[in-house]
């Protein structure tokens, strides 16, 4: 991290300072793509307290929200660094608008099933969309951009072809039952 000035170092929790000088702190986790992000994650709070801009985010919620907002406006400035638009474009270009495009832009940004997710839904703002994991009868996950989706983590879904027929479905897995479905309404 020498081009920003950040040093990174092993600890309890993962956490940034902004300092001078700049001080990740990150735990040691055995998930190396939760790793990835968790990395950029930490840098989007150094990159914005070095802007001054963490009470400015802050402020745009009500107090009791504004950890939270903070928070997720710092998750988007690292899916942007570590999934940026070259790779989301490559991806689509590859595979089209599909669950294929988000596993690509999983494999080429080495990030968790769930970052890609996000990012790829959040680039498509003008089509909103939503893409969801269904393991043998449940939602596992779910990212949209839809203000009308009603699907939500842990719902029960054991069949998404017959609950969403303009779903694209792909198998995720042949060990057990895990597909990505995504719907889009363009």
């Amino acid at each position: 991290m020498s081009a920003w000035d950040i040093r990174v170092i092993t600890g309890s929790e993962d956490r940034a300072s902004y300092g001078p000088p700049s001080i990740i702190t990150r735990k040691r986790l055995p998930n190396a793509p939760r790793r990835r992000f968790t990395l950029y994650h930490e840098i989007g709070h150094i990159l914005v307290q070095k802007a001054g801009l963490e009470d400015d985010i802050k402020a745009e919620v009500d107090d009791d929200d504004a950890d939270e907002h903070l928070e997720r406006v710092v998750d988007a400035v690292a899916a942007q660094l570590v999934m940026p638009d070259p790779f989301l474009h490559l991806s689509l270009d590859r595979y089209g608008f599909s669950p294929a495009a988000i596993l690509e832009l999983r494999r080429m940004a080495q990030v968790s099933t769930a970052a890609a997710m996000r990012r790829f839904v959040h680039a498509h703002i003008d089509a909103p969309s939503t893409v969801f994991v269904v393991g043998e009868t449940h939602v596992l996950d779910v990212a949209s951009t839809d203000p009308w989706n009603r699907i939500y983590r842990w719902d029960r879904l054991p069949d998404p072809q017959t609950a969403h027929p303009d779903a694209q479905l792909l198998q995720l897995s042949h060990l057990k039952p895990l597909t990505m479905a995504l719907i889009s309404n363009d």
